[in-house]
């Protein structure tokens, strides 16, 4: 078997199975009553927050929530961030998760304006430039896109917000860049940061909000005053500590960059009408783990079905509703159509990834694309 679809989700890595087991057998303790061993538990919780404000390089304001998962997060920074306001608008790119676009939309008091991407899959400044007004109260762009793997220019986004509209916060899905792709909250002038445990080999259900003070947020959950009031709800202290042990497993030494470039070298060679989609794979601007190719004619999702049947498992880069091939809004947003947009996979790494791996699944993906390509209807 060979996995190539970790941006949907990870295999748990042993570290985190072991202390997610741990806290479920021996720290069972509610880390909200007042006896010693639930003060041990908490410990732990907030060692978890300070791996994550190390690894993001937070400054001394920057809290950590924690939550059930990014798209948590995410809702949490957007609509608690903007519960107090009475008017003025959101950008947000044209790439976002859903999580963040259908928030940033079901905003009452706000209005959304989308920030158009280029070809290479990252926002137009420029765009963004023209967006900015002084009412502008929410901007959100994500780290890294998770169909195409742009890396956004987080850092110059905020300057022009410094420039046009210091008032506004700016919000960070880093779903798909926490661990992968280094960010510093100190430099980059965001104030917020979402974050999902299960992208980095930690079990589903766990994630985190960073934020810094400058953000104020109300509470989507009321009850028992967990997180300082900002997520009631007893904590998931395995799904933290899972968290927590899945951060220092982190292989810091993995080169994702190298095996992407090697598993489209040998797909090109082997398929030369592959054509990458979004930024050079090889570039600053492209995350080392997230490729996105396209087969044409070979329309994605029988590629799809074709490796599934070897045990190959990637992503596609296009929604198919029952009988209408949809192309996604990410690869409409960069202005791919017709073919290449039918045929785009996109295949996404781990640390775990071997090139012997890479090199294999380019083979049977060749092997399928000569049989495919001579019975798909043009």
């Amino acid at each position: 078997m060979i996995y190539l679809d970790n941006s949907a989700t990870t295999r748990v890595c042993g570290d985190a199975v072991e202390a997610a087991v741990h806290c479920m057998t021996e720290g069972f303790y509610n880390p909200s009553a007042l006896y010693m061993p639930s003060m041990a538990v908490e410990k732990e919780m907030n060692a978890c927050r300070d791996a994550i404000l190390r690894e993001l390089d937070a400054p001394g304001d920057a809290r950590v929530v924690f939550t059930s998962g990014g798209t948590e997060a995410d809702n949490l920074a957007i609509l608690g961030g903007t519960e107090h306001l009475r008017g003025g608008k959101v950008l947000y790119s044209a790439g976002e998760h859903p999580a963040v676009r259908e928030a940033c939309e079901h905003l009452k008091n706000l209005t959304a304006e989308e920030i158009p991407l280029g070809s290479d899959g990252r926002i137009r400044l420029d765009k963004l430039e023209e967006l900015m007004t002084p009412d502008t109260k929410l901007i959100c762009v994500m780290q890294v896109n998770n169909e195409t793997g742009a890396v956004m220019p987080i850092e110059a986004a905020a300057h022009l917000r410094d420039r046009l509209c210091p008032e506004a916060v700016l919000h960070v899905d880093g779903v798909q860049g926490f661990m992968r792709v280094p960010f510093s909250l100190r430099r980059s002038g965001a104030d917020s940061y979402a974050l999902s445990g299960h992208k980095i080999h930690a079990p589903k259900g766990i994630g985190a909000l960073v934020f810094r003070t400058r953000l104020r947020l109300s509470p989507r959950q009321i009850g028992g005053g967990q997180e300082k009031t900002l997520r009631s709800g007893t904590e998931n202290t395995p799904g933290i500590a899972a968290l927590r042990a899945a951060i220092n497993a982190w292989p810091k030494d993995a080169d994702l960059r190298k095996l992407k470039c090697l598993l489209y070298d040998e797909l090109k060679a082997a398929i030369p009408d592959a054509v990458y989609n979004g930024p050079d794979p090889a570039g600053e601007w492209s995350a080392p783990h997230i490729l996105n190719v396209s087969l044409p004619p070979v329309r994605s999702e029988t590629m799809l079905y074709a490796l599934a049947g070897d045990q190959v498992y990637v992503g596609i880069g296009s929604a198919c509703s029952s009988h209408k091939q949809k192309v996604s809004r990410v690869l409409r947003a960069i202005g791919l159509s017709g073919l290449r947009a039918e045929s785009a996979l996109r295949f996404s790494l781990c640390p775990y990834n071997t090139e012997e791996e890479m090199r294999k699944a380019a083979a049977i993906a060749a092997r399928h694309y000569e049989l495919l390509k001579k019975y798909t209807r043009r």
